[in-house]
C-alpha cells in the first residue's frame, strides 16, 4: 500500500513539472489594440469534423501558405461541435494571398477600429480550451465596458504561438 502511494505521488509529482515546463501554469495578456479592418481570403466548411472535407480544407489553405511567405493562417468557428459528430461551421483563410487564389476564394471583411486581442505563447499539448480564452476575453471586456461583436478569430502565428482576436463593436 505505502509503495502504491509513493508511486503515485512520483508520478503527480513528476506530471506537474511536465506541466509548468510546457507553460501550463502561465497566464497570457489580453489587450486593445488598434486594428483596421480585417481582409481575409479563404474557404468555408460545414460539416463534422471527421469527413475528409475538413481536412481538405486546411490542406489547400495550408498549401497557400506556402506560397505566400508573410501571410498568417486564420479561423473563425462559427459552430464549434461539441462532440465527434456534431456539425461544425469553420472559416479557415488566409490574411495575404495572390491576386489568382483571391478569384476562387470567399473574401471576410472583419469591420472594426478596435480588437480585443489575447496572445497565448503555450505548448499544444497545454494550450488553454478555447471556451476557456472566449470566457476570459469576455470578462476582460465587461471590466473594461467594452462590447464585442461575438466573432473570435483565431490567428496561428506558431505552433505555439495563437493570438484571438475579437472586433470591439462599441464602448459601453
Amino acid at each position: 500500500m505505502k509503495k502504491t502511494l509513493i508511486i503515485i505521488g512520483i508520478v503527480a509529482v513528476l506530471g506537474f513539472g511536465v506541466f509548468a515546463y510546457l507553460g501550463g501554469f502561465k497566464d497570457y495578456s489580453i489587450t486593445v489594440m488598434e486594428q483596421k479592418s480585417l481582409h481575409l481570403y479563404g474557404l468555408t466548411y460545414r460539416g463534422t469534423p471527421q469527413d475528409e472535407g475538413l481536412k481538405n480544407t486546411f490542406q489547400k489553405i495550408e498549401a497557400a501558405l506556402t506560397d505566400q511567405a508573410e501571410a498568417t493562417l486564420h479561423t473563425i468557428y462559427y459552430i464549434e461541435p461539441a462532440g465527434k459528430l456534431d456539425t461544425m461551421n469553420v472559416f479557415v483563410g488566409l490574411d495575404k494571398v495572390n491576386d489568382d487564389v483571391k478569384v476562387n476564394w470567399e473574401e471576410k471583411v472583419i469591420q472594426g477600429e478596435q480588437f480585443l486581442m489575447a496572445d497565448l505563447r503555450y505548448n499544444k499539448l497545454v494550450m488553454p480550451r478555447p471556451a476557456t480564452i472566449k470566457e476570459d476575453m469576455q470578462d476582460y471586456a465587461e471590466e473594461h465596458r467594452l462590447t464585442l461583436s461575438g466573432i473570435f478569430i483565431d490567428r496561428l502565428l506558431r505552433e505555439d504561438h495563437v493570438q484571438v482576436w475579437a472586433p470591439i463593436s462599441k464602448k459601453k
